[in-house]
């Protein structure tokens, strides 16, 4: 029988690889430490953050009627913050599950071409079962990178692996196929979150 995350069947498990120098070590050491303090429970929630945070909290506990999820809208309003609750609450479920951000991923990409390991990578990040992706922007990358980033959308969405996608670009500045994967209601969703950036309100 496949594995489930919440009603969505899923098509592979992944056991991860506990060798030195291996993936889960790469994406580890970046880990930002707003994962462990991060939490559903502390976030201050301000008007226009409603709807992300309902889709946000759904994914992580399993009952979500999609496992795509694409964040997008102006900065320091919350989606990080969403983002690391999420895979903090996966991460409890005993799900595997990993974060990184864009500009890590594809400076992971521009390392592993050095060394000839870019399929064996790009693989690793296909593999895990719960990805969340933060602070991606159409300006990173090569056209070569962008085209590998482009693969490893293709082969999770193919696969059916949950797949979170924090971005500050207004939908419609994303590549059409990065827009057409989230719009598809069946298995995703794109939430606009609309409030300000409220951290300049705190400092103020």
């Amino acid at each position: 029988m496949h594995p489930r995350y919440g009603d969505k069947i899923i098509f592979s498990e992944v056991i991860p690889c506990s060798a030195p120098g291996c993936l889960k070590d790469s994406v580890r050491g970046k880990q930002p430490s707003e994962v462990i303090r991060q939490t559903f429970e502390n976030f201050q929630p301000v008007p226009g953050t409603e709807k992300a945070f309902k889709a946000a909290q759904s994914l992580a506990h399993g009952s979500a009627s999609f496992i795509w999820l694409l964040i997008y809208g102006r900065t320091g309003n919350g989606k990080t913050h969403l983002c690391n609750a999420i895979v903090r609450e996966v991460r409890d479920r005993g799900w595997d599950v990993r974060m990184v951000l864009a500009a890590d991923l594809f400076s992971l990409l521009r390392e592993a071409i050095e060394s000839k390991k870019a399929d064996v990578l790009l693989r690793q990040f296909k593999d895990i079962f719960f990805l969340a992706i933060d602070d991606y922007g159409v300006e990173y990358g090569s056209d070569w990178e962008m085209a590998k980033f482009d693969e490893l959308m293709t082969s999770r969405f193919a696969t059916a692996k949950p797949t979170v996608l924090i971005t500050n670009k207004e939908l419609t500045e994303l590549p059409g196929r990065i827009q057409s994967r989230f719009k598809d209601k069946v298995m995703a969703r794109a939430i606009h979150n609309s409030a300000s950036d409220f951290r300049s309100v705190r400092k103020n």
